[in-house]
């Protein structure tokens, strides 16, 4: 049996056999006309007034857009969310579009057309990167819970009319992404993520995808925002072909709260047992652009395979390694270990930007050391991954093969886009 699984832009494919369970999303029927539906949610959104009378009287606006790490359809979002804007008396000069790029790199203006769309680019709004690091660019608002400052991007803060756009998806810490994490930690300061990002909360049991109750960063996300304020969302949730399925318009908390039911009930697939093998993917482009994300697809795998077992994954790494700051930690986790290496970072004093991920590969090498990576790394960023390259995947799953006789395999093609969970 041949399984095309996610790469880049593309497929690479494995041909399976034996005991094989291809693990995918329940089908969700595309909306048909997703501008239509778009402005229909605008008038008519959940538990809040319709947008055009939240924007009527209002000086200026700032909407705040995901970076290029998410598979955003903002060149059908955001003209119809604009033009409302305009005929609210908004005028384009009186609107900037913020980029929640959390502690992401900056995206460059060469890329502003493939993250926003040409319509967009035309109106010739101010277009921002967020900047955690720059102290002139956050205002202090107060504290949220688990003593997490509310520090949040000036130009949001002082904004007449706050508007979040975003997808929904499942998260492999906050529970599910969208809503109140374009704010936090979209678009707050440093300090603000020393507490978001920190060891106890990356390492507590419910900071996993699809759970919210209990979570401490979804509750650390919702306190800042709340107090950070949002007056209109739009977030959607997107198939394996990245078309529209839901639009979920209105109360920035109840209209995600909404789309993470309708998210869950279409993500979530129940397993009978603990995979020998897991194939899977970092969710292809944009997803799997560096190392760096990887942990995403790694993380959800390590939920289904069993103690020991195999990992086969492909992630493009187009991008390389990631950022310089956390090639320097997977260094100091190499040289460390990983008890050490948490100890030495578990204080906001001590804090290290890009921590929380490599502390997510931690948790993926407590469960299984046995991860084959098909990538297009170089030799040198190869060794930093802790895993073993391979050059295709017929040669991983051969790999696993001779180590594991008859192994029930899982092959999970859109990677964490899909949160597979066992039935007990």
């Amino acid at each position: 049996m041949r399984v095309n699984i996610r790469y880049g832009k593309g497929f690479k494919s494995v041909d399976l056999s034996g005991d094989t369970l291809i693990l995918k999303k329940p089908e969700t029927q595309p909306i048909r006309d997703p501008i239509d539906e778009i402005k229909e949610s605008f008038q008519s959104p959940i538990l809040s007034r319709p947008l055009i009378d939240i924007a009527k009287g209002k000086r200026n606006a700032c909407i705040v857009v995901s970076d290029t790490t998410r598979p955003v359809p903002n060149s059908i979002i955001l003209p119809p969310l604009i033009e409302v804007l305009e005929q609210a008396g908004i005028r384009d000069e009186k609107i900037t579009i913020l980029i929640a790029i959390g502690t992401h790199d900056p995206v460059s203006e060469e890329m502003f057309e493939e993250l926003l769309g040409t319509e967009v680019l035309k109106h010739g709004i101010k277009i921002i990167n967020h900047n955690a690091y720059n102290d002139s660019m956050i205002v202090d608002l107060g504290k949220g819970v688990y003593d997490c400052p509310a520090l949040i991007n000036k130009i949001y803060a002082e904004s007449d009319l706050k508007i979040c756009t975003g997808l929904i998806e499942p998260h492999f810490m906050a529970g599910f992404s969208g809503g109140r994490k374009a704010i936090c930690p979209g678009i707050t300061g440093i300090e603000t993520l020393k507490i978001f990002h920190s060891v106890d909360a990356m390492g507590h049991p419910l900071s996993k995808s699809c759970s919210l109750d209990g979570n401490p960063v979804d509750e650390m996300a919702k306190s800042v925002s709340k107090i950070a304020g949002c007056d209109f969302m739009v977030n959607v949730s997107l198939d394996d072909q990245r078309r529209i399925t839901g639009i979920f318009s209105g109360d920035l908390f109840k209209a995600h709260e909404a789309g993470c039911k309708f998210v869950s009930d279409h993500s979530i697939v129940e397993i009978e047992k603990e995979a020998d093998v897991v194939i899977t993917s970092n969710g292809g482009y944009p997803l799997d652009q560096n190392y760096y994300q990887t942990a995403k697809g790694l993380v959800e795998a390590s939920e289904l395979v069993r103690k020991d077992g195999f990992i086969i994954m492909t992630s493009e790494c187009k991008f390389g390694f990631g950022k310089p700051s956390f090639k320097n930690l997977m260094i100091e986790l190499k040289e460390k270990g990983t008890e050490a290496f948490l100890d030495s970072h578990s204080t906001p004093q001590t804090f290290e930007s890009d921590q929380w991920e490599v502390q997510e590969f931690t948790k993926v090498f407590e469960k299984t050391k046995n991860i084959l990576l098909l990538s297009s790394l170089n030799r040198s960023d190869q060794e930093l991954t802790f895993v073993r390259p391979i050059k295709s995947l017929n040669e991983g799953f051969e790999i696993a093969k001779e180590a594991i006789k008859d192994p029930f395999i899982v092959a999970i093609p859109e990677g964490p886009y899909v949160v597979g969970r066992m039935k007990n």
